[in-house]
């Protein structure tokens, strides 16, 4: 069991001052730009002042998703590049500790913030993002609520072995487009039921100007046209709907893999979701990485002092965030596998963090 001494606790307090000091220093200065970007909607559509306050508050949640990493790497290259100025870490190792043993404390202490990082995106940040959202396109942007009626991409699934899609689906006509219901068994399609749309008229749903398909054992037995079809199956009401499938970020992990699931049987699009799962769990451990990589360049004093430390952090988080984005990317378009998508940049910056570590001077 790792115990505190008197020495760890000294740079974990130096630490802990040093991420509060430079999480406010950056989330400040992030909420001045975004203030800015927004002014003008908060004094056009006079958006009261504790509503600007509530979204601020929400978008601090959004500052710390999106920035942790960041705020780690800045924390641990400002903390011990100030202890190596001091001539605190020459100390430390003429007393006969190593740079592993003096870093410990911080190596341990980063890697539980990676898995309260992971908590927190799953389970605190969706719900709030959503309400940041609302509050930024409905109280400050004054859209009307009902600019947003048309839900595309709708996927449900009723029960084990049945689920419907819609392309499109229109709130304010209860109207949908492109409908498909889908009947399996074994997992073998029995029916199939396609229609240009479906409304939603005393109560019930109706699919118009479709073709309904009958199957034993997945290959077409029956064949019918029909102007209108009712579809009992459909218990949703139409603002059951209207409820947005939201971006993977603002869905749990159980949601997205819920959602993936019915993609695949459905036939629908689900590699960039896929994608985005996996990066549900690397993405916390960029904070730990970058911690590593950084722990090198900081522990040996050097002329700069912050600005130098700086320059470091801005460098490395620059070059990794933006090779995560082109491997995303990438991924996304599917050139590359989906493993190397997400996983290749944590696992690159991964072994060269480990390799300076062990070359550093101990």
């Amino acid at each position: 069991m790792f115990l505190f001494k008197k020495l760890d606790r000294y740079l974990l307090r130096l630490f802990f001052v040093t991420l509060a000091v430079v999480t406010l220093s950056i989330g400040f200065m992030i909420i001045v730009i975004n203030l800015v970007e927004l002014l003008r909607h908060f004094i056009d559509n006079e958006v009261p002042t504790e509503q600007i306050i509530e979204y601020y508050l929400y978008f601090g949640g959004w500052v710390i998703k999106s920035f942790f990493p960041v705020f780690i790497l800045l924390t641990t290259l400002f903390t011990l590049s100030f202890l190596a100025r001091k001539n605190e870490i020459l100390a430390m190792k003429a007393s006969g500790l190593s740079l592993y043993r003096i870093t410990a404390p911080i190596i341990f202490v980063v890697l539980l913030l990676s898995a309260g990082h992971f908590y927190y995106n799953e389970y605190i940040f969706p719900p709030a993002n959503q309400r940041l959202n609302e509050i930024k396109e409905f109280e400050i942007k004054n859209r009307s609520r009902h600019s947003y009626e048309n839900v595309t991409n709708i996927s449900r699934q009723i029960s084990s072995g049945n689920f419907y899609t819609m392309s499109m689906f229109k709130v304010k006509s209860q109207e949908g487009v492109n409908f498909k219901l889908y009947n399996t068994a074994n997992n073998k399609l029995k029916k199939l039921v396609t229609s240009e749309r479906i409304t939603f008229t005393n109560h019930q749903w109706i699919a118009r100007n479709g073709v309904m398909r009958l199957f034993d054992d997945s290959t077409q037995s029956e064949f019918f046209k029909f102007d209108s079809l009712k579809i009992p199956e459909i218990k949703e009401a139409p603002e059951d709907l209207a409820k947005r499938v939201g971006k993977p970020e603002d869905m749990g992990l159980e949601e997205l893999k819920e959602h993936i699931a019915l993609m695949k049987r459905t036939g629908g699009p689900h590699i960039r979701e896929s994608i985005d799962l996996q990066i549900k769990y690397a993405y916390p451990l960029a904070s730990f990485i970058v911690m590593l990589i950084s722990i090198p360049f900081a522990a040996n004093p050097r002329k700069g002092g912050i600005a130098v430390s700086f320059s470091v952090g801005a460098l490395i988080a620059l070059v990794y965030f933006v090779l995560f984005k082109v491997l995303q990317t990438a991924g996304y378009n599917e050139r590359v596998p989906d493993y190397v998508a997400v996983w290749g940049v944590n696992a690159l910056f991964f072994l060269l963090g480990v390799i300076a570590l062990i070359k550093a001077r101990k």
